[in-house]
């Protein structure tokens, strides 16, 4: 790994308490940008759903990014 410029900007957290915290919150900012799902049972083809799961993952990143 390295460090580029003053900032160490590693990923990785090493304090348990400190990793927990940041996954909580960005399990929540992520649960908010989630559309809601319909419930019940859909039949469809496998490209239908591969169609369904691309919208979604593209809405909630409109959401997310802000646009």
């Amino acid at each position: 790994m390295r460090i580029v410029g003053q900032q160490d900007r590693s990923e990785i957290e090493l304090d348990p308490a400190k990793a927990f915290r940041r996954a909580r919150d960005l399990d929540a900012m992520l649960h908010a940008a989630l559309p809601r799902f319909p419930r019940g049972v859909t039949r469809g083809t496998h490209d239908y759903f591969n169609q369904l799961d691309a919208a979604r993952q593209a809405a909630a990143a409109r959401k997310l990014n802000g646009a």
